[in-house]
C-alpha cells in the first residue's frame, strides 16, 4: 500500500464503483466519496464495499443537515456491516446555501450543531437506547436493532478553521481538511487539535489528521500549471470558508490571494491565473510529476498530516463552489469529461503502487 487516500468525485455512480475498485488495486488506503450534486456518498461506497477487501471507504463528506442523525446512523451502520467495519464516516456542515437552498434547513451555530450531531451518532452507534434533547438536534426513544461489527464506524469531522478543528480533536476519530498548507498545519491545525484532545482528556495520537488536496499529475511536468485553476478557486472561496485564505497566508501567499481576488472581481481570468506562481500551486495542491507528488506528501507528513488524500482535478479548470462564488460573466473553460477521466487514470497509474 502507498498509504495515501483517493477521492472518487464527480462521476456517475457506476463509474464511481469501478474507480473505487481500481483505487484498492492501485494500493491506496481509502477511497473518499463526496456528496454534492452528482450522487450520494453511501450508494457508491456500499457497492464498492462488495467488490473490495481491504479498502477503507469514506463519505467525504456528507452534510449534517442533509439527513437526520437517525437516518445517518442507519446508513452508516449498514455500510459498515457490509464492508466488515471499513467505514470512515466523514461529516461536514457544508456551505450555507447548500443547507438552506437544497435541504430546506437552517444553517446556524455550526460548531454546536456538529457537537450535538456527533454526540447523537456516537450513542446510536453504540447500540443502546437513545434520547437526546439538544438545542439544534433531538432524538427520542431510538435504538438500533442490528448486530454491530467489532469495528464501529470511525467518525471524521470536516474542518478548515480552528474552531471546528478544535471540536474534531475533542469528539471525533479523525479530522479531514482541505487545502491546508504545511505552515497552516503546524501553526493552526495541530495546536487546535491538541487543545480539543486535551479537553476530552485524550492524546492527539487518537485522532487521524487527514487532508485532501487538488491533484493534477502529469509525466510531462505540466501538472503544476494545470492545477492553478484549483488554486484560483480556493483563493477566492471566502463564503465556503474564510480560512482557506488563512491557509494561503500561513504559507506566505496573502498578497497573492489579494491580487487573485482583485483580478477575479474585475473579470480577468487570465490575469488571475498569471498571478498564481508555481510556488503557490506547489504549496496548496499535491501536483506535478509523480516525484513532485511524493515530495509534497513527505513535506505534509513532516508537518503533521498523517493521511494525505489526493483529489484528481480537471486539468486547467476552475468552477464555482457555491452560488455567487464568481462574478456574473466570469470566464469559464469548457469541462472535458474524457480529460477528467484521463487525470483519474494518470493519478492511479503514476501515484499508485
Amino acid at each position: 500500500m502507498n498509504g495515501l487516500d483517493f477521492f472518487v468525485e464527480a462521476l456517475p455512480p457506476s463509474l464511481s464503483v469501478d474507480y473505487g475498485r481500481r483505487v484498492e488495486q492501485a494500493g491506496f488506503r481509502a477511497a473518499w466519496f463526496p456528496e454534492i450534486t452528482f450522487g450520494d456518498a453511501f450508494g457508491p461506497a456500499t457497492a464498492t464495499a462488495t467488490g473490495t477487501e481491504t479498502l477503507l471507504l469514506g463519505t467525504g463528506v456528507v452534510g449534517i443537515w442533509s439527513r437526520s442523525p437517525v437516518t445517518m446512523a442507519l446508513q452508516a451502520v449498514s455500510l459498515n456491516e457490509l464492508s466488515g467495519g471499513r467505514l470512515l464516516l466523514g461529516l461536514g456542515v457544508q456551505a450555507r446555501n447548500y443547507v438552506s437552498g437544497w435541504h430546506s434547513q437552517t444553517y446556524e451555530r455550526p460548531i454546536r450543531a456538529m457537537r450535538e450531531y456527533v454526540t447523537i451518532l456516537r450513542r446510536i452507534l453504540a447500540g443502546g437506547p437513545v434520547t437526546f434533547e439538544g438545542e439544534l438536534f433531538s432524538v427520542r426513544d431510538f435504538q438500533l436493532q442490528v448486530p454491530l461489527p467489532e469495528q464501529a464506524p470511525r467518525l471524521y469531522v470536516a474542518a478548515v478553521g480552528p474552531q471546528m478543528t478544535r471540536l474534531a480533536g475533542e469528539v471525533a476519530d479523525g479530522v479531514i481538511g482541505y487545502c491546508w498548507s504545511a505552515a497552516y498545519v503546524r501553526d493552526v491545525v495541530l495546536p487546535a487539535l491538541r487543545e480539543g484532545a486535551a479537553r476530552a482528556g485524550r492524546s492527539l495520537d487518537e485522532v487521524d489528521i487527514a487532508c485532501g488536496y487538488p491533484t493534477v499529475v502529469a509525466d510531462d511536468g505540466s501538472g503544476l500549471q494545470q492545477a492553478k485553476g484549483q488554486v484560483l478557486m480556493f483563493a477566492t472561496a471566502a463564503s465556503s470558508s474564510p480560512f482557506y485564505a488563512e491557509s494561503f497566508a500561513a504559507a506566505g501567499f496573502a498578497d497573492l490571494v489579494a491580487e487573485v481576488r482583485e483580478r477575479v472581481a474585475a473579470g480577468d481570468a487570465d490575469g488571475a491565473l498569471a498571478a498564481i506562481t508555481d510556488e503557490a500551486a506547489d504549496a496548496m495542491t499535491v501536483s506535478g510529476t509523480a516525484d513532485d507528488v511524493r515530495r509534497r506528501v513527505d513535506e505534509l507528513r513532516a508537518a503533521g498530516v498523517q493521511t494525505v488524500a489526493v483529489n484528481p482535478s480537471p486539468p486547467g479548470l476552475w468552477y464555482p463552489l457555491y452560488q455567487g462564488h464568481f462574478p456574473d460573466g466570469f470566464p469559464m473553460r469548457e469541462f472535458s469529461f474524457p480529460d477528467y477521466l484521463q487525470q483519474m487514470d494518470d493519478a492511479l497509474r503514476l501515484i499508485g503502487g
